[in-house]
């Protein structure tokens, strides 16, 4: 028998509703009246979308990241662990967009310029 811990399965759930809000908030401040856009935007399915947005499932790390990147946002404040304010404070976009297509140029892996502000880097890839 496996023993569960009550703590990790609050910090679970606490982490999966702090990300549905600041997903939908970062979103509609970015201009998404259509919030599935935005997950093929950044090439999420449309059923992994779902589950972010009802907070049953967190994406992995490469998910945040394109979410990120397409909103704007750190990556900390999507996840809920940065209270401050819904911008980017460490990195410039340019460095994180650098640091994008140089991954995924060196992947081989074709991008897709389309963002709110049409300066980031998406992938065609399904989370």
């Amino acid at each position: 028998m496996v023993a569960v811990d009550p703590d990790t399965d609050r910090t679970v759930a606490l982490r999966k509703a702090r990300f549905k809000v600041r997903l939908r908030r970062a979103a509609e401040a970015c201009g998404y009246e259509n919030l599935y856009q935005l997950g093929r935007v950044c090439g999420i399915s449309k059923d992994s979308f779902k589950k972010y947005l009802s907070g049953t499932r967190l994406p992995n790390y490469e998910c945040i990241l394109r979410l990120a990147l397409v909103l704007g946002v750190p990556c900390d404040w999507l996840m809920g662990s940065d209270e401050g304010p819904m911008l980017r404070s460490v990195l410039k976009a340019r460095e994180i967009d650098a640091a994008w297509k140089n991954k995924n140029t060196k992947a081989g892996l074709t991008c897709r310029e389309r963002t709110c502000d049409d300066s980031h880097t998406r992938r065609e890839t399904e989370c």
